[in-house]
């Protein structure tokens, strides 16, 4: 276990930090929630009952961010399932928070190192999202023939496979309900716990008990063994099954939980923000440690303790103050750090989606400097080198209609509004002298000359070669120039 003060190494049974003395029992309590919560997820993936092992590693991570085997194994399970976006973005995060020996890095390379499997789950998502777009659009019959090639490549996608089943049960025919009855028992392994899932085949169940006849004599036989397992009448029989509810060999097991669970939920009420306040920075740790110190050698008289507590109060509100930064996603700060990565994960999946101007919008909000790891830098350049051209056309093509009152503009000339989407053309590449000519243009216009001039002065000085020149030449004329 590491100091949560100074980060030096510490044991696990040791109270205080024997380099800085932080009192180490409370966050020790943590840790061990955290790791309670982790080992309940990991059992409860071993019996396939991955929807609870989900909801117990995202307890885990709560109380311990930093826990790395957790969201690794929610990445797992995420991939399990068929969500790979998902289980990229845990991985990824995991690596920022342990950049050495991190089984992240194994399951990133095996991503990355097949471009034809990665260019496979991107046509897939493209393809459930659109069929998803459909079903909501009323064009259930398109939803379907899409459904079917994304369950086809990937078996173990579970959202494809039930909206494939609701589409099916949805029509009503006889066959169709067979068809989602095979849908659903062939994910129902995969996540033994599913609630949708278990809501489906009920549902399929039901019009069975009913007296739903009518289905072809193979496929009846072909399903009578199932059919046994299906849930009945009793509702007890869809509540999600747990490894802790099967073993009952005491009920210290459940006793010891309870009391972890309690204590870190008491924990992250009462301590967690203090502790984090205290490590904001180094120079606050050092106020903190010389103020014990002083307490410790016997500078108690009263000026001195009440200069101490001034000065320990002014730590208390630059402490509260990054606190507040740290809540609002300061990329100096995990919570900051965690906010890149998530917007470069939506980047990831705009960029999956062919979204290429969403993904660079997204993308523009990831500082590249607070990326650590050769993966995410990876990812982030990927993307940038194939969305920001885009953007940059995009919002250029805006501003010139703007600046001419046509197209989205239409009849409306708006030469600051136009000046405001070049200037984001730029910022998305700099070298597009289309943008440039006419921020020239609309600051012509607008009769600031002298910047007019700059933007043409760049197009002929920077750029002799594009086919802008002889256009700001003749711009440069006309003012004067």
């Amino acid at each position: 276990m590491r100091c949560p003060r100074c980060n030096a190494e510490v044991s696990f049974k040791k109270d205080r930090c024997d380099n800085c003395g932080q009192e180490l029992r409370n966050y020790r309590r943590v840790l061990s929630a955290s790791n309670i919560c982790y080992n309940r997820g990991l059992e409860q993936a071993k019996v396939r009952d991955l929807s609870g092992a989900i909801a117990s590693l995202h307890k885990s991570l709560k109380f311990n961010k930093l826990n790395t085997n957790a969201r690794n194994l929610l990445g797992l399970i995420y991939f399990e399932e068929g969500e790979i976006v998902s289980a990229l973005s845990e991985w990824v995060i995991s690596k920022h928070f342990q950049e050495e020996h991190n089984e992240a890095d194994h399951y990133i390379q095996l991503v990355q190192s097949n471009p034809n499997r990665l260019e496979t789950y991107s046509q897939m998502v493209k393809k459930y999202n659109s069929a998803l777009m459909s079903a909501q659009n009323g064009d259930e019959d398109m939803a379907i023939i899409q459904l079917k090639k994304v369950v086809s490549t990937n078996p173990k996608f579970i959202r494809a496979h039930q909206l494939l089943a609701l589409l099916y049960m949805k029509t009503g025919k006889k066959e169709n309900r067979v068809r989602a009855y095979k849908l659903l028992k062939s994910i129902s392994g995969v996540d033994v716990t599913n609630t949708t899932t278990l809501a489906y085949l009920k549902e399929l169940s039901d019009v069975h008990i009913k007296g739903e006849t009518g289905t072809p004599k193979e496929e009846k036989t072909s399903e009578q063994p199932a059919r046994k397992t299906l849930p009945r009448v009793d509702d007890n029989a869809y509540k999600p099954i747990t490894l802790y509810k099967e073993e009952k060999p005491s009920v210290l097991p459940f006793v010891h939980v309870l009391l972890g669970l309690i204590a870190g939920i008491v924990i992250m009420q009462f301590l967690i923000t203090p502790a984090l306040k205290q490590r904001s920075s180094s120079k606050d740790n050092k106020a903190f440690k010389t103020y014990s110190e002083n307490l410790a050698s016997g500078e108690s008289d009263v000026s001195t303790l009440k200069n101490a507590n001034t000065e320990l109060q002014k730590q208390v509100d630059e402490l509260t103050k990054r606190l507040s930064d740290y809540q609002s996603g300061s990329p100096t700060d995990l919570d900051g750090v965690q906010a890149v990565y998530d917007n470069l994960i939506q980047a990831m999946q705009y960029y999956m989606n062919d979204d290429k101007l969403s993904a660079a919008k997204a993308l523009d909000k990831v500082d590249a400097d607070s990326l650590s790891g050769d993966g995410a830098k990876k990812f982030y350049n990927k993307i940038k080198k194939e969305t920001y051209d885009t953007a940059s056309t995009s919002y250029f093509e805006k501003g010139r209609d703007c600046y001419n009152g046509q197209g989205d503009y239409s009849g409306q000339k708006d030469y600051d509004k136009a000046i405001k989407l070049l200037k984001k053309s730029l910022k998305f590449n700099a070298d597009n002298t289309d943008a440039m000519y006419f921020l020239g243009r609309s600051y012509q216009q607008k009769s600031d000359f002298e910047t007019a001039k700059q933007y043409y002065d760049q197009v002929v000085n920077d750029y002799p070669d594009s086919s802008r020149v002889a256009e700001a030449k003749s711009r440069l004329r006309e003012i004067g120039q």
